[in-house]
């Protein structure tokens, strides 16, 4: 899914209910238990909005400056997750972009995942639906991810994780390169690392990642071709600041390295952004 962000971690632990039954010797009253089931959170949703001073999306700028579409964009993501069980949850979310410009550009994801958790190891398993509103082309995409938490002194996470993306089309046809979307059949792979470092409490922390990204015929390069191999190498520092339990506010900064001719993109790239997050 895209720089959105996706906002997960701050919604998706809760269990829907008490695996076992009521029975006696367990410790609590059946009171006890009504008002501890009462305060499980089955549902978790989140409203983000925010601003990119570049659309980066795996290694491409996509807009590349257009007098059209414009360079930044402004974007708001809305989602909710379902806690099936401790272990088990559904994100279900919609994202829409406009690009910054004469005549914006225009983008609405419908994405859904489901994750299971294995201790510190997340499975997932996602679809996204992508439309491109000004050029009314959709496209289908199905995406699997491993991620292992590691825990460290002083409340610091570090979780590297790996996710295969894979274009189910249709295809381009008549599409032209460029226009956000890829070839049926290609596939892209990202290896990340995230990190979570608090500095003052719960309320202050850096957020800092590094990522490889490969294209399979996934990315287009300016002479029209499609890549296959290495695509780039990003690196960025996010820093999340906790309002209160209902809004966040965040700000990044991140480079992006590519030497592979990718379609109107910059070997070297800078960019940044920010947003602010409701939950609920």
């Amino acid at each position: 899914m895209k720089l959105a962000p996706k906002i997960l971690a701050a919604i998706v632990m809760a269990s829907l209910l008490a695996s076992k039954p009521l029975l006696a010797g367990d410790g609590k009253s059946f009171e006890e238990k009504i008002i501890v089931e009462e305060e499980r959170k089955i549902w978790g949703a989140s409203l983000s909005t925010g601003w990119d001073s570049l659309y980066m999306f795996r290694g491409v700028n996509v807009l590349r400056g257009n007098e059209e579409y414009g360079s930044s964009l402004y974007w708001t993501d809305l989602n909710a997750t379902w806690n099936i069980t401790e272990n088990d949850f559904i994100n279900v979310g919609a994202w829409v972009a406009f690009g910054i410009g004469n005549t914006a550009y225009k983008e609405l994801d419908v994405y859904t995942s489901y994750t299971h958790t294995i201790g510190n190891l997340a499975l997932s398993f996602g679809y996204t639906f992508y439309y491109y509103m000004n050029s009314e082309l959709y496209q289908n995409e199905l995406s699997v991810k491993a991620a292992y938490t590691i825990e460290l002194p002083a409340g610091i996470t570090i979780t590297p994780s790996l996710t295969y993306f894979f274009n189910l089309g249709p295809d381009l046809e008549n599409f032209e390169a460029g226009t956000g979307a890829a070839e049926t059949s290609s596939s892209y792979l990202l290896a990340r690392i995230d990190a979570d470092i608090p500095l003052y409490k719960d309320i202050l922390s850096l957020a800092p990642w590094v990522g490889i990204g490969a294209s399979f015929d996934y990315n287009f390069q300016n002479d029209g071709g499609l890549l296959t191999g290495f695509n780039n190498f990003e690196v960025g520092l996010g820093v999340p600041i906790k309002i209160n339990d209902t809004i966040t506010l965040y700000g990044y900064g991140a480079y992006s390295y590519q030497d592979q001719n990718l379609l109107g993109t910059e070997n070297n790239t800078f960019w940044g952004g920010g947003k602010v997050t409701f939950s609920f």
